[in-house]
């Protein structure tokens, strides 16, 4: 079925109103303030998130709808030193700060189950497609592809986007080559090994010929592609990528290569099969929802919501007159002036801290010194804050690096809270294995040696122990006990030990009992 126009766009382009993080210069451009990018706009063309933009000279925002809804149990978010077991309301938008640049030219060959088509046919297949500025994702193009595991399995979506830069041409043995952008990976087995040869993912700029490109038979193993020479080439044009259901890879010209691993509406969206159009509403109408779900938490989540913090405030202004406590879920790549506009409103706020490791931010298109800057600066400012940081098998539980990052967080404030929490396949990352209980022990262990007061371990329900619950970090005392999101009980609902009448840090009854806007 050809692919058909979406109101999206339409939609996008009347919910925006002229923003204020922001600054004019001459010939047009405009210095957007919102995120680390700092995004330098010349007239007519987009920011990093594809959702602020310069138009005439003055930078438009998202404004007056939601992408994604939801009531949840604080804890989910996860806060767990802010009102134990209270629900929060959670909204989106659209966009996100970090990026996805994996990608092939059109032409490019996928094996699908009824043979081989172009990856630029496949989006034209969508039975939906939905735009903003110059991307795109075609949706359910009722095709199937044929994954590096060699079985078939449907394709959610196919995604286009406008790319100027560098391109990797693989040129394979007997002919064909497979031209893709730096980043996308590729499974390979190093040709030099002896023994069994273990297969991984390296991204094109790190294929050489000492590498061989690896096919799915089907008696379950692989047959290897020779790679003769690669070069690099600029340019400029469309790319496309797409997403898999369940195993998350695909077939380039025979080749096992990693799918997409984000949406175009949000790059942080955790569902992609719940993707409908955004909806129009008010920030009273999501106060009044809040209240009548029970709810006595506002967040703003799923996208990236620094780069769409004029709406969150918009928000949140009817929402701490009504006595709701407002909150951030964020990838912290802040800047003074987005956390100085959003401080009198946002109360609590949780930043995921990656990697301690500057490389693995930047092969997200940001930087690790940012999201430091921005947990001080949180903390600085007194908005009460907690850290998530999810352990991948082999990228970032290593005892160096989360000492590191245990460090870190003491010098800042040994009462931060630090959430080290399983990573499972289903996160779209095919390489890794799970996350074992015994790595989440570990880290919880050097997170309370190296004199974090509150460490938690999850995604793993009832099975880390008293890594769940709260303790008095004087007399060891316990002041909440949790299963997974669940609060089992709760002896601190004033923020005192009871036993010792020690002060826990967090954001309790006490204050939100106290809530009026801070400015």
């Amino acid at each position: 079925m050809p692919a058909s126009p979406s109101p999206l766009a339409h939609l996008l382009a009347r919910q925006t109103r002229e923003g204020e993080l922001y600054e004019k210069l001459p010939e047009g451009r405009v210095h957007c303030f919102a995120c680390g990018h700092r995004c330098l706009i010349p007239p007519g063309r987009d920011g990093i998130c594809r959702v602020r933009f310069n138009e005439a000279g003055a930078l438009k925002v998202p404004f007056g709808y939601v992408g994604a809804l939801q009531v949840d149990p604080v804890e989910k978010k996860p806060f767990f030193h802010a009102l134990p077991g209270a629900r929060a309301l959670s909204f989106g938008m659209l966009g996100c700060d970090y990026h996805c640049g994996y990608c092939f030219v059109p032409g490019t060959e996928v094996t699908t189950a009824g043979g081989p088509r172009t990856i630029d046919s496949l989006f034209a297949r969508g039975e939906t497609v939905l735009e903003s500025g110059t991307d795109a994702v075609a949706l359910r193009p009722a095709v199937d592809v044929v994954t590096h595991r060699g079985r078939s399995r449907a394709v959610r979506g196919v995604f286009r986007h406008h790319y100027r830069g560098p391109l990797m041409v693989l040129t394979l043995s007997g002919g064909g080559e497979i031209r893709a952008t730096p980043d996308h990976e590729f499974l390979v087995s190093a040709r030099a090994a002896r023994g069994p040869r273990p297969s991984f993912f390296v991204p094109a700029s790190g294929v050489t010929p000492e590498f061989d490109l690896l096919e799915p038979t089907t008696d379950g193993a692989f047959r290897k592609r020779r790679i003769e020479d690669t070069r690099v080439l600029s340019y400029t044009g469309p790319v496309y990528n797409i997403e898999v259901e369940e195993d998350q890879t695909y077939l380039v010209q025979g080749a096992a290569v990693h799918n997409c691993q984000n949406w175009l509406t949000s790059q942080a969206l955790r569902d992609p099969r719940a993707v409908v159009p955004p909806q129009e509403v008010s920030p009273q109408e999501l106060v009044s929802l809040a209240h009548r779900h029970g709810a006595r938490i506002i967040t703003s989540t799923y996208n990236e919501p620094l780069i769409t913090s004029e709406w969150a405030v918009e928000v949140f202004r009817p929402a701490r007159a009504a006595g709701l406590v407002c909150s951030y879920v964020s990838n912290g790549n802040g800047t003074p002036e987005v956390l100085d506009y959003i401080q009198p409103w946002v109360s609590l706020y949780k930043v995921d801290l990656k990697s301690f490791r500057d490389r693995h931010y930047r092969e997200l298109g940001g930087t690790l010194d940012r999201v430091l800057w921005t947990i001080r600066a949180l903390h600085e400012r007194g908005i009460w804050l907690e850290i998530v940081t999810l352990l991948v098998p082999g990228f970032n539980d290593s005892d160096e690096e989360l000492t590191e990052i245990a460090r870190y967080l003491v010098s800042v404030s040994p009462d931060i809270p630090w959430h080290v929490t399983a990573f499972h396949k289903d996160y779209k990352m095919t390489g890794p294995e799970d996350t074992g209980v015994a790595t989440l022990l570990r880290a919880a262990e050097i997170g309370r040696r190296e004199g974090l007061h509150f460490v938690y371990a999850g995604n793993i329900p009832g099975a880390v122990g008293e890594w769940e619950n709260t303790y008095c970090p004087g007399c060891r005392a316990l002041l909440i006990e949790r299963r997974g999101f669940r609060v089992m009980s709760n002896r601190i609902p004033d923020g005192v030990c009871p036993s010792c009448r020690r002060t826990i840090p967090g954001f309790w009854e006490p204050a939100a009992a106290t809530l009026a806007p801070r400015a």
